[in-house]
C-alpha cells in the first residue's frame, strides 16, 4: 500500500460526492402577456417543490420520496425516487410578485407575467 492510499484511507476531510438530478419533462407556452409553464413532477408533494426566479432564469427544484407502508415490504420499484431540477432562461424579465404557481396531478403550473418593459408594444404614427 503506497503513502498516498494511506493518506486518502485516513483523511477526516470530507469526500467529493456528485449529485444525480433528474431533469423533468415541460412544456413553455407564450402569450403577449406571460408564460405558462407546465412541469411534470409526478409524486413530488406541494412542499418539496422550490421554485426561484432570478432574472430570467427560472430554477425548478423538487424531491421524490418513497412513502413505506407499515407491514409491507417492496419487492419491485420501478417509480423515480430522488431529485429533480429544471432551470430555464426565460430571455426576458418578468413580474416576480405576479407569478402563479399550482399542482394538480403531478403537474406544475407556473404563470409568469411578462415586465411591462418587455411587452411588444404598437406605436401609432401621427
Amino acid at each position: 500500500m503506497s503513502t498516498t492510499e494511506i493518506d486518502t484511507m485516513t483523511t477526516t476531510e470530507p469526500t467529493a460526492q456528485t449529485h444525480t438530478w433528474r431533469r423533468p419533462r415541460y412544456d413553455v407556452l407564450e402569450s403577449d402577456d406571460a408564460f405558462d409553464v407546465k412541469v411534470s413532477l409526478p409524486g413530488v408533494q406541494r412542499g418539496g417543490v422550490n421554485i426561484s426566479v432570478d432574472g430570467d432564469n427560472l430554477s425548478i427544484t423538487g424531491t421524490r420520496t418513497h412513502s413505506a407502508i407499515e407491514g409491507w415490504r417492496p419487492l419491485r420499484r420501478e417509480l423515480p425516487e430522488g431529485d429533480y431540477r429544471l432551470n430555464l432562461r426565460l430571455n426576458v424579465g418578468v413580474k416576480e410578485a405576479n407569478i402563479r404557481a399550482h399542482v394538480e396531478d403531478g403537474i406544475l403550473d407556473l404563470t409568469l407575467p411578462k415586465a411591462d418593459v418587455c411587452k411588444a408594444r404598437k406605436i401609432k404614427v401621427n
